[in-house]
């Protein structure tokens, strides 16, 4: 065990360096070794500009079919059936997830499985989208012949307008001939790029011709830090229902004693008015603090004496970074939330909604 700390203690095995500093062979290298890595740099910066190029040819080359298409799914009563064999087929898993996230309903389908039994996924009313850049690949148009049997709309995305796919479509949306960066031109690179380009254009165009809205994106991606970002107040706040609830009034004693006694321990209690506005916050850590200097409360006292006056509040359709904000602003760690009738219906912590620095 001693060994194999020292192993990992040891500097010949763990070597730290500033963020950005480069390994001794790259600070102390030979004129040969330096031509070399400036070769390479100046090769990757050469690819990503022809890929930049071809991308800015393609919007130049884009026509109508692209609004065909997305015409035909949006009067489709089916589903969008991406495929494709090889890196189309890897193309088209991203392009149906692109979709789906945005409101378009899509599922990708490999044309060999397809040919197995898993062509049943089809549906009538279904819209296919065929991705090939030679618009040759024997499977993929094995497949369309298959699925042709079925009152399904074909769409091809290909590199070939005269190609047997584009023959075999009711809409082909070219992308033209893409010269591939690969030095050989033969690993599928920039026609991907164009290929995947054009299935954002696609799903974009048809987010905003549904009116698909931030809450709808909110609802598709409750998840991860993106989710968390779209949730609303009234998703992390602590409800009304497991909250204390007092009259300005009530004595400092039954407040401390319901506060103790509510299923949730939160420590706190809100005070409201008649109309179930909130006045005030009753916290038992303020409660506790008077205690440790020493200062005993008057458990007779009204708890409008002891309860903090909320300065901001939020309603409960607010996004969470509208509370971050707000929390930014105000040295508050808890918000009122109210409805649409400005009555009471909970608190936002900040510990809940403000990471820790």
């Amino acid at each position: 065990m001693e060994s194999a700390i020292m192993a990992i203690l040891s500097p010949s095995h763990t070597i730290l360096r500033p963020h950005g500093e480069l390994p001794q062979q790259y600070r102390e290298c030979s004129k040969d070794h330096c031509d070399r890595t400036m070769v390479m740099l100046e090769r990757a910066k050469a690819i990503i500009r022809q890929e930049a190029a071809a991308l800015e040819t393609l919007s130049n080359r884009i026509d109508t079919h692209i609004c065909m298409l997305a015409d035909y799914i949006l009067s489709s009563t089916g589903i969008v059936v991406v495929c494709g064999i090889g890196k189309s087929r890897l193309v088209g898993e991203r392009i149906s997830a692109i979709l789906t996230s945005t409101g378009t309903r899509s599922i990708t389908l490999d044309p060999v499985d397809a040919l197995h039994g898993d062509i049943g996924r089809v549906r009538a009313g279904d819209v296919i989208i065929a991705l090939s850049n030679s618009g040759e690949t024997a499977e993929l148009m094995q497949f369309i012949r298959a699925v042709r049997q079925l009152p399904v709309m074909v769409a091809a995305i290909t590199g070939r307008a005269n190609a047997s796919l584009a023959q075999s479509a009711d809409v082909v949306v070219d992308i033209g001939p893409m010269p591939e960066a690969c030095a050989l031109g033969l690993a599928p690179t920039t026609s991907t790029i164009a290929m995947a380009a054009m299935g954002d254009a696609l799903a974009l165009v048809l987010h905003e011709r549904r009116g698909f809205t931030r809450q709808d994106f909110a609802r598709l991606h409750p998840g991860g830090s993106l989710g968390r970002e779209m949730m609303r107040v009234r998703d992390l706040m602590w409800p009304l229902e497991a909250i204390p609830v007092f009259r300005p009034d009530t004595p400092l004693s039954l407040a401390l004693l319901s506060m103790c006694r509510a299923p949730r321990k939160l420590g706190v209690g809100a005070v409201l008015c008649e109309r179930s506005k909130i006045v005030g916050i009753l916290i038992g850590e303020s409660i506790g603090r008077l205690l440790d200097r020493g200062a005993t409360p008057d458990l007779n006292d009204p708890v409008e004496r002891h309860m903090q006056t909320p300065v901001t509040a939020i309603s409960g359709h607010a996004f969470l970074d509208q509370a971050a904000e707000l929390f930014r602003q105000h040295e508050s760690d808890l918000i009122p939330v109210h409805d649409d009738q400005e009555r009471f219906v909970g608190l936002i912590s900040r510990r809940d909604v403000v990471k820790p620095s």
